[in-house]
């Protein structure tokens, strides 16, 4: 039990990633469940930052004392694929998937690169590594919009939806480990408690809520089914050299 209470962050992730790993098994298709992977695993590079960006606003206990640790990985792969959840739960019978590849690569590492740049001008220039993270995702959605404006509704329906999720997964935890709120530093404003939750989270939450499945569509070309009864021009895009392919529903 000792372990237990030393080490909240570590033992909060396992428990987190378990309850993850069996909501996948009410996703219908595989489909599904590989987007919500997928999402966990391109925001894994995110950890990077951890040990040298946000001790202004936490300081997590880390196993065997490390400035990073395999909790931040954990962490990462919770974050991104949990942030999928309610939307691909919710459209779980609208989602098309593209039934060719996508230049998922290219445009994740285009994305990727973009992201980080902005992050670090924003982090140099405020000295608030939350600040700079919410004010990153909220600017990237506005290209993202932009390029995927169909899944404007989605957007929406995950920004209201992510946040209660995380944070009633926060509140849990904090009720399993009490003193895991005192790893997040109380400093004004981000620090603040709202209905027991720190504000940089719960912000954070809606930030990566409206962002995410703008990001999931245009990275990997998943499409929504047009509403029943009406005739909409579905663009099916095509694999590389080939010509993009269009059916009209209803």
């Amino acid at each position: 039990m000792g372990v237990l209470r030393a080490y909240p962050y570590f033992f909060a992730n396992v428990l987190w990633l378990g309850g993850l790993l069996l909501a996948l098994r009410w996703l219908p298709s595989a489909s599904h469940r590989r987007l919500v992977i997928r999402l966990g695993l391109v925001l894994i590079p995110s950890c990077l930052f951890s040990p040298f960006l946000f001790r202004d606003y936490w300081d997590q206990v880390r196993i065997g004392g490390w400035a990073m640790g395999v909790e931040d990985v954990i962490c990462s792969f919770n974050v991104g694929a949990t942030g999928s959840l309610p939307f691909v739960f919710l459209y779980r019978h609208n989602l098309i998937f593209a039934d060719q590849r996508q230049p998922a690569l290219k445009r994740f590492l285009m994305w990727v690169l973009l992201g980080h740049c902005a992050f670090c001008l924003l982090w140099t220039t405020s000295g608030s590594s939350i600040a700079s993270l919410i004010l990153t995702q909220s600017l990237a959605a506005i290209p993202l919009l932009f390029l995927r404006a169909d899944l404007w509704r989605i957007s929406l329906v995950n920004g209201a939806a992510f946040p209660l999720l995380y944070c009633a997964l926060i509140k849990a935890f904090f009720f399993i480990w009490p003193g895991f709120v005192s790893c997040w530093r109380s400093t004004p404003p981000w620090g603040r408690l709202l209905c027991g939750v720190p504000l940089g989270e719960i912000v954070y939450a809606i930030s990566l809520g409206l962002v995410w499945p703008l990001f999931a569509g245009f990275v990997f070309g998943f499409r929504v089914k047009p509403p029943a009864g009406s005739r909409a021009l579905l663009v099916t895009q095509g694999g590389s050299g080939r010509k993009p392919r269009a059916t009209v529903c209803g």
